[in-house]
């Protein structure tokens, strides 16, 4: 997917034979984005590692060279949860009547970030845009596991465990959009977040989420 949208921009830079007259893209900005979110986690087997991430970022650019713009950001992104479910159900005995002890046990993760970094925008002809950012990621990740065991349905043991990490890791994303006028513009993104998880539950986890998803950008 990654190849896709690269391969959009660099054809749509191709088609154009000159840049047309546009608005600057100087000045501060406010960004919103949100997305569809996969986590690869090592020393793992969650099952369901999809969610939704929303963020927002704040900065400024400067003109380098029109079309080319390179500025700073910061802003904060909620890249959702991740999650593992285990069911078991054991019989004594044979019978409507035999007596039944079920277990339930779920995971959770949880990943957020507070971004400190750099970003670019080229202006191509006719308001399409290509933008990229690179930066810092300081995320907060926490991890949450509750259990429970009933016997004929009833609760004979509860158990539950919350760790949490700070780290800082690397963000980055390429976008491929458009500028409706010269203070709004919308893109499509991948953003992929390389965070760590440093010693949840007793190991070291290394987290990357890859967000597929658009951006709205609002130029002031």
């Amino acid at each position: 997917m990654e190849k896709l949208l690269l391969t959009a921009a660099a054809a749509a830079a191709l088609s154009f034979a000159s840049f047309g007259a546009q608005a600057s893209s100087e000045g501060t900005f406010i960004g919103i984005n949100g997305g569809r979110t996969n986590y690869d986690i090592s020393h793992s087997d969650f099952h369901d590692k999809t969610d939704t991430a929303f963020g927002a970022v704040v900065g400024y650019r400067w003109a380098v060279d029109r079309p080319f713009y390179l500025g700073v950001e910061a802003g904060y992104v909620d890249l959702g949860k991740i999650t593992s479910k285990y069911d078991e159900t054991e019989s004594f005995g044979t019978g409507a009547n035999a007596p039944v002890a079920t277990f339930h046990e779920k995971d959770e993760l949880k990943g957020r970030a507070i971004l400190v970094g750099a970003n670019g925008k080229w202006e191509l002809p006719h308001h399409w845009t290509i933008t990229a950012r690179l930066g810092l990621a300081h995320s907060h990740t926490s991890y949450d596991a509750k259990y429970n065991q009933k016997f004929n349905g009833e609760l004979v043991q509860s158990e539950s465990f919350h760790d949490s990490s700070n780290d800082n890791g690397i963000y980055a994303g390429v976008g491929f959009g458009y500028d409706f006028t010269k203070n709004f513009g919308v893109t499509v993104n991948y953003d992929n977040y390389s965070l760590k998880a440093q010693g949840i539950t007793d190991d070291k986890r290394t987290v990357n989420v890859g967000v597929w998803g658009a951006a709205a950008e609002v130029r002031f």
